[in-house]
């Protein structure tokens, strides 16, 4: 009866059998098994636990208690009552699946690892827990240690498509582009219609800078469910890339057609706005995603941001605090309250919030550059001399990087390794000034292949043979193989 679904039928079989029979487990058992299938699932918990009073010993009843627990979203419960189990039957490889994921669930990823490990060492045949610590990683961003967990998962359970999916995820974090495209590929083939999968398609085409499929894709996740506000956004990226503002835009709006209270659509809009300098149109767009979301740092960060670029210090510190306020383990928000500072002329407040957002952050290129610039001020040349080129070994063509180095190696009575350095930030500045005209003759022309050539060359003369080959790459999209 319950494997038919007949529960009530079954409670009330059940039932008969307990007005002879009160103490019969099994009886107990199965009524209580047809109160949570019909939707009782506390009163179902409380005749488990009447159960356990009679037979303490049942493993397998107190992982019942624990799925009932755990699917209501009582995270500490369903913990206790799996580890009771553990106790009881520590050689049952699901129970301790189950640990790991009511810990994954709570946030507690580094105390979910060795639980989900436990489950391999008892099963090594068992997929499931090998997916949820690739899970973990991917989260983590251990991308290596996400593509192995993920690849034995899908050896284990080929035929999972979502141990497929999710080692597509993990190719993809991993920038193993090419490897995430056929994984995709694969599961497309058994089902053409996920959308999910041609959105995440897209993305692993656009890592390979094969524009043609990733719109192509990220077209056909919209048209598959119009209703995921990320689909837009990636695919106005897609379009932002090769400095087609209007498609990117347009994109965007479209989204709205469907929904306008979607914040990150307007933050994706300020974005664009911003990349362009029309600060007054990306503030209006950020402060609409703020009154969507009064909640989210995001918002209130990016106001910060654009009125920092307008000059409007006491404006932009007042609604970076607020930012930090709501999430104080941004880089991002310590970076520009930093600036904010600096701006001010107060270089050792300025100091205190670089440092902190390198501490944060310690391979972001800008953050080295303006905490060099604070110790400038302050005079401490040898740690501004010590971030200078950390910045650069992480963005080797920055002119004002280059500039203010050379700067600290005069004032440093370094000579001779000062006049190189300026003598490259002379190069590279030249180069700057002739790249920022470029881009912004193709974001008016976006398909005049003669100023995409003219900027790909230009990539070429500084050894920037990466971005010289998506110039060339963006150029094919919009002309032909040649």
């Amino acid at each position: 009866m319950l494997d038919n679904r007949q529960y009530h039928d079954a409670m009330n079989f059940f039932s008969k059998i307990l007005e002879t029979h009160s103490t019969n487990i099994d009886a107990i058992n199965g009524f209580a098994e047809g109160q949570h299938r019909s939707g009782d699932p506390m009163n179902a918990i409380k005749s488990y636990e009447k159960s356990l009073n009679i037979h303490p010993n049942q493993p397998k009843i107190l992982i019942q208690i624990g799925n009932i627990y755990y699917y209501n979203n009582h995270y500490s419960r369903a913990e206790l009552s799996y580890k009771e189990s553990a106790k009881l039957d520590p050689s049952n490889p699901k129970v301790f699946n189950n640990i790991g994921s009511v810990l994954k669930e709570q946030g507690k990823m580094n105390e979910a690892i060795p639980q989900f490990k436990k489950a391999v060492d008892l099963d090594s045949q068992y997929a499931l827990p090998c997916r949820n610590l690739g899970d973990i990683f991917l989260r983590q961003g251990k991308s290596s240690d996400a593509v192995y967990w993920m690849e034995k998962a899908v050896g284990l359970e080929p035929g999972n498509m979502r141990g497929q999916y999710w080692l597509g995820k993990a190719f993809y974090i991993s920038e193993q582009f090419d490897f995430a495209r056929d994984q995709f590929l694969s599961i497309l083939e058994q089902k053409p219609n996920l959308h999910s999968v041609h959105h995440d398609l897209g993305l692993a085409y656009f890592g390979m800078r094969n524009y043609k499929q990733a719109i192509q894709h990220g077209r056909l996740a919209i048209h598959g469910n119009h209703s995921v506000y990320i689909y837009y956004i990636s695919l106005s990226r897609f379009f932002i890339s090769l400095h087609d503002e209007e498609n990117a835009m347009a994109i965007l709006d479209s989204a709205h057609q469907y929904d306008r209270s979607i914040p990150e659509v307007w933050i994706a809009k300020g974005d664009i706005h911003k990349s362009s300098e029309r600060y007054e149109d990306a503030l209006r767009s950020y402060k609409i995603a703020s009154s969507y979301d009064s909640k989210n740092w995001k918002g209130y960060y990016k106001q910060g941001v654009v009125q920092y670029y307008l000059g409007q210090l006491n404006e932009a510190h007042t609604i970076l605090e607020l930012a930090n306020e709501m999430d104080s383990t941004q880089s991002s928000i310590h970076h520009f309250l930093g600036l904010v500072y600096l701006g001010r002329e107060n270089a050792k407040k300025a100091n205190t919030y670089l440092l902190k957002a390198s501490q944060i952050d310690s391979f972001n290129a800008n953050i080295l550059f303006h905490l060099g610039q604070s110790f400038s001020h302050l005079n401490n040349h040898e740690n501004a001399k010590l971030n200078f080129v950390k910045s650069l070994n992480i963005e080797p063509n920055n002119s004002e990087t280059l500039y203010a180095l050379g700067q600290v190696y005069q004032r440093l009575g370094e000579n001779e390794i000062s006049r190189k350095t300026l003598e490259k930030f002379k190069s590279i500045s030249d180069f700057e000034k002739s790249k920022k005209t470029l881009v912004k003759q193709i974001s008016i022309r976006p398909n005049d292949l003669e100023i995409k050539k003219e900027l790909a060359i230009l990539f070429e003369s500084i050894n920037d043979f990466k971005s010289a080959a998506e110039i060339w790459q963006q150029s094919a999209y919009f002309g032909d193989e040649s």
